[in-house]
């Protein structure tokens, strides 16, 4: 079977070799192939390599439409500017004979009929006439539609006034006006007359018509090829990303181990594959820890409903004294509320888990918090032979949820309460830093290994046998105080060193 590159290299193949490939068979499956990916990876406008194309084909067309333009523009200046120097020097030429020669002299009939080439057209007209209007001199050729009205005065400070005329049947003259006194004929009194300068234009106005259209269809076919090339190039070059696209689509929840090759990537997607592969590392952990969650419940949950199953089959084996019933009865009693207070404490665990779980922040006197909570475990210390104290700076404002904040630190109290020896400290304090509060208990217990610190906060963990179910720890204190911490924007980190005691340290934010 094919690869996607030799698919696609297939679909630009020209038509000679598509013909010879397998007649109308072989470019019906390339068509198709192109249909079926077009139809999986969008159509314009949801293409990307639609818009790319669409994009570059606009992008494209405003260059050529404003370079065409300026040469247009340029190419029209130039022959207007040439064409008003042409008027106004056959105005300047026969009016400064007409100062010195009568109107009927060889110098003016020269100016007014120039022999041109058999082959060269005339475009340069010269009218002479009086102020009746009976014409005195006038080029042959001179076109009758132009009128007295189409030649324009002179302005205030005497200079002639250009005027572009269009006549019927495509006809574009430049005309000018000067008004003189001169002689018809030699010793004839001088009279007012006009002189009136004519300049075809047409063959010039239809030259930049032809050159309009030529532009026209050179920027058409010039969007058209850019549209097209532009795709073909931008379906091209979105290969490594349909080949991304091809790839994540094969990870399933049982295949979370694999990873997005980045080694033949261009630089603009190896961010991206980078970014996903990070992705599927986060969820297979978060499967990972799920598997291990349910294999951990089921192991916990599986010690006291087997307990509780062979004391009450033990006791009605045969039978015994109420007394004994009563005994197993208690027994029972125990292991449902031991399940109770596991069940109770997943559920709450479970929804500490959530950022979106709703807190109700007041503002709260720090060191009054852990006074409260020093008077609260007082008797369980003194009990325990261990000395619990205070040391917190004063007007100390932390924003926390109540309710939630006790509920951390009294985990806190209670494993160090429960980990120090007869004789031994354990310290409650608080202070300020840069960015929030920082509050620690810190105990004179037995201390915690390294190898166990980068799991102490996952649920189920136990880190030795001080810390075992005999002593009812249910493995989900910690997990539970460093959620609560997390859901209002803080961190918990820890330092231990077996037989010199344990630091619980707890980072809140300000807000």
């Amino acid at each position: 079977m094919r690869s996607e590159a030799e698919s696609e290299m297939a679909l630009f193949a020209s038509p000679t070799q598509a013909g010879r490939a397998g007649e109308g068979s072989g470019a019906r499956r390339w068509l198709g192939f192109a249909l079926r990916r077009l139809r999986q990876y969008g159509l314009p406008p949801r293409s990307l390599a639609a818009r790319m194309a669409g994009t570059f084909a606009l992008t494209l067309a405003l260059i050529l439409l404003a370079a065409s333009s300026w040469v247009y523009w340029g190419l029209s200046a130039r022959m207007t500017q040439e064409d008003r120097e042409s008027v106004l020097r056959k105005l300047d030429t026969v009016a400064a004979l007409l100062q010195n020669l009568p109107v009927h002299s060889d110098a003016l009939q020269q100016e007014a009929y120039l022999k041109l080439p058999r082959d060269a057209p005339r475009d340069l007209f010269l009218r002479v006439r009086t102020a009746s209007g009976r014409v005195l001199l006038q080029t042959p050729g001179f076109n009758p539609a132009l009128t007295t009205a189409d030649f324009q005065l002179p302005n205030a400070q005497g200079a002639p006034r250009l005027h572009k005329m269009h006549l019927p049947h495509d006809q574009h003259f430049l005309t000018a006006m000067l008004p003189l006194t001169a002689r018809a004929t030699p010793g004839a009194a001088p009279e007012a007359m006009r002189l009136e300068v004519a300049l075809n234009r047409t063959a010039e106005s239809r030259i930049l018509s032809d050159y309009r259209l030529r532009l026209a269809v050179v920027l058409l076919a010039a969007i058209v090829f850019a549209a097209a090339a532009g795709y073909v190039i931008a379906w091209r070059g979105l290969r490594p990303l349909r080949h991304m696209a091809d790839a994540a689509r094969d990870i399933g929840a049982q295949d979370l181990h694999l990873r997005l090759d980045t080694r033949q990537l261009p630089d603009e997607l190896q961010t991206l594959a980078l970014a996903f592969n990070a992705t599927l590392q986060r969820l297979e952990e978060s499967f990972g820890r799920i598997s291990q969650f349910s294999a951990d419940i089921a192991h916990e949950l599986r010690t006291p409903l087997s307990n509780l199953w062979g004391g009450l089959e033990v006791a009605l084996g045969r039978p015994r004294e109420p007394a004994q019933y009563r005994e197993a009865l208690e027994s029972a009693v125990e292991e449902c509320a031991r399940l109770s207070q596991m069940i109770q404490a997943l559920l709450f665990l479970a929804q500490t888990e959530h950022p979106d779980t709703a807190l109700r922040l007041d503002p709260l006197d720090v060191a009054h918090e852990l006074r409260a909570l020093a008077e609260f475990f007082d008797a369980t210390a003194a009990e325990a032979g261990v000395r619990l104290t205070v040391h917190a700076a004063p007007q100390l404002i932390l924003h926390a949820d109540r309710m939630l904040l006790q509920r951390a630190l009294a985990n806190l109290i209670g494993n160090a309460l429960a980990h120090t020896p007869r004789g031994g400290t354990v310290t409650l304090s608080a202070q300020a830093q840069a960015n929030g509060v920082r509050i620690e208990v810190l105990d004179t217990g037995c201390g915690i290994a390294a190898e166990h610190l980068p799991y102490l906060f996952d649920r189920f963990y136990r880190a030795d046998a001080a810390r075992s179910r005999g002593r009812g720890g249910l493995g989900l204190g910690l997990a539970l105080v460093r959620n609560i911490v997390r859901l209002h924007g803080g961190e918990i980190s820890v330092e231990s060193r077996p037989g010199h005691g344990t630091r619980m340290m707890l980072d809140w934010p300000l807000r």
